[in-house]
């Protein structure tokens, strides 16, 4: 019998992000007696009108080229991501990405 895949990546907020991000916005990782694969079981992440994130199923990478889409509102986008092994045993593990408009923290102007 092999051991379902587990997350060494830990639940909860992957992180604040600039709205309209374009790049790799964070990484998720898991390990497995065998080959894993990374899936979304909410349409959250890779939705074009929420988060508007593309997850690569190999490397766990979740890039973008317009983070949060249209919106210009601060949002924080809830999702569930599935790591399923080569003998089909899944994990599943709750996260979650929040967009940022504007300027935050402090500034002096002398």
């Amino acid at each position: 019998a092999s051991t379902a895949p587990t997350w060494t990546t830990n639940a909860g907020s992957l992180g604040t992000i600039a709205g309209n991000f374009s790049g790799t916005v964070a990484t998720v990782a898991g390990t497995s007696d065998s080959t894993v694969s990374y899936s979304e079981t909410t349409s959250v992440l890779t939705n074009a009108s929420q988060a508007n994130c593309s997850l690569n199923s190999s490397t766990g990478a979740i890039t973008t080229t317009d983070f949060g889409g249209s919106s210009t509102t601060p949002t924080t986008y809830n999702f569930t991501l599935r790591l399923t092994d080569a003998e089909g045993q899944t994990a599943d593990r709750n996260f979650s990405l929040t967009s940022s408009f504007g300027a935050t923290g402090g500034g002096q102007f002398n």
